[in-house]
Parts: structure tokens; C-alpha cells; sequence
């Protein structure tokens, strides 16, 4: 019998971040990305875990660390007036990079800017990323205070959370 997977999925709490047009806040708009690729993790066999609204980067670390799921996925989208996707990890060419290099392609993938590619960052500055136990990755979906990120991303949150879902799935093969 196949072992179930286990993911823990962290979409932002920064409801101060606000997107321009009708994009809301980071917090909203990645929890509303986190709820659609739950819903089909869960479809498909992954029992997935997740953070609270309220949490702090503290809290969610513990909380990962409290469930020990097989991977952590934080999801959220950039500012800086910039476009693009890219990925937060650790240590190149561990389980964490084959983790981050399978869902950026996805979301490369369906991108429409490909020559806004931002690529795969190595850092520990992130506390998530240095402090869950778990191969972990903070995603940047795109840039929530450049309008045609902004749009793309409201226009796109299935074709996002299914990307991520095809990252996830080849990352387990």
C-alpha cells in the first residue's frame, strides 16, 4: 500500500498587504489559492494541514514542526513593483530544491511572461524556510502591486493552485 502524503500548506497572513485594483489583501488572495489546492490534494489522496489567519511565522514554524508533514508550502505573492514568479529554499540540491524546481516549472509554465522569470533563491533569512523541518519552499506567485501580475493571478487561481498540485505530484514520483 502507497504511503499518504502529507503537506502542510502555509498561504500568507499579511492582511496589510494590498494589491492593487480588486485584488484584496496577500492574506485573502493566497488563502483563496491555498483553498482550491487543499480541495484538490485532498481529492486526491494528501492529507494536508494548514496555518491559521492569526498565526505568526513562530507559530506556523511549531505548528509545521508539531505535524510533521513530508513537505511545507508557503504560498505568497511579491511587492516591489516587479513581475513574476519565484521560490524561497534553503540548500541547493536537496529535497527542498527538487520541491522548488518541479512547481516553479509548473508555474512557469503558465505564466504570461516568461521573460519575467525571477528563478529559485537559496536563503535561510526566511524563518520558515530555515526553521520547519520539513522540505520547505515560500512561494512568490507574482508581484500583487503590479496590475498585470495582480490580474493575472485573480484571473488564474485554479490554473496557480494546479500547478502547484503538478509540482507537488512530480516531486513525489
Amino acid at each position: 500500500m502507497e504511503d499518504i502524503k502529507k503537506v502542510y500548506l502555509s498561504p500568507s497572513t499579511q492582511e496589510k498587504n494590498i494589491g492593487v485594483g480588486d485584488y484584496g489583501t496577500e492574506e485573502y488572495r493566497m488563502n483563496r489559492i491555498a483553498d482550491i489546492l487543499e480541495n484538490i490534494l485532498t481529492d486526491n489522496g494528501y492529507i494536508v494541514y494548514r496555518n491559521l489567519p492569526d498565526m505568526n511565522v513562530s507559530d506556523i514554524v511549531e505548528d509545521s514542526n508539531l505535524k510533521n508533514p513530508d513537505i511545507h508550502i508557503a504560498i505568497h505573492s511579491n511587492a516591489g513593483k516587479s513581475s513574476g514568479p519565484e521560490i524561497f529554499t534553503n540548500v541547493e540540491g536537496g529535497s527542498s530544491d527538487k520541491l522548488a524546481k518541479n512547481i516553479y516549472q509548473k508555474l512557469l509554465d503558465i505564466y504570461y511572461n516568461k521573460e519575467a522569470s525571477r528563478g529559485i533563491k537559496y536563503t535561510n533569512e526566511l524563518k520558515e524556510v530555515r526553521e520547519v523541518f520539513a522540505p520547505t519552499i515560500l512561494i512568490e506567485i507574482a508581484f500583487h502591486d503590479n496590475e498585470e501580475d495582480a490580474n493575472w493571478i485573480i484571473n488564474n487561481e485554479e490554473n496557480i493552485a494546479n500547478a502547484i498540485f503538478e509540482g507537488i505530484e512530480e516531486y513525489f514520483r
